[in-house]
């Protein structure tokens, strides 16, 4: 049976790997947000392309300024999408070959400490910077949101 400090020392790796998985899934719906929002702004300029380029047809000039704001809010989608991938401090795990050497005779014991004191720093600070991240893709996604919400208003004020 394993002692508790094997146990405290598995679980803090264990959360320490789940920050990691974390920081992939942020980054990587960091990129699905850049993604989409150039699919999408490269859509509203088809899309205005196509209409303006009927010889007759007029652009309404109360749809220009929604046009113009969902533009800006994909942008700024894109850009918080960008910004998830910015690479930022999570703290390294270092140890230096003197420092190695004063704790090679250490017991087991006070070495899995030492160990699992070192992966806790580190988890506090990735659990900091992926909160950071997190925020952002929640911003991302909200501008995203509001600018779909926005082209639909000037699509309908086209149509209508």
């Amino acid at each position: 049976m394993p002692e508790g400090s094997d146990v405290y020392a598995d679980f803090v790796k264990s959360l320490l790997d789940a920050e990691s998985s974390r920081k992939s899934s942020l980054e990587q719906r960091g990129v699905a947000v850049i993604t989409t929002s150039g699919t999408l702004v490269t859509l509203l300029f088809g899309l205005i392309a196509v209409i303006t380029s009927s010889k007759t047809f007029v652009l309404p000039t109360r749809v220009h300024g929604w046009l113009v704001a969902a533009a800006i809010l994909f942008f700024m989608a894109a850009l918080a999408g960008i910004l998830m991938n910015v690479p930022l401090f999570y703290g390294q795990m270092i140890i230096t070959e003197g420092e190695l050497r004063a704790s090679w005779g250490d017991t087991a014991s006070d070495a899995e400490a030492s160990v699992t004191g070192i992966r806790l720093k580190r988890l506090s600070q990735a659990t900091k910077v992926n909160t950071v991240k997190a925020w952002i893709l929640i911003l991302g996604v909200l501008l995203e949101l509001a600018a779909v919400i926005i082209l639909t208003i000037g699509i309908f004020e086209i149509i209508d």
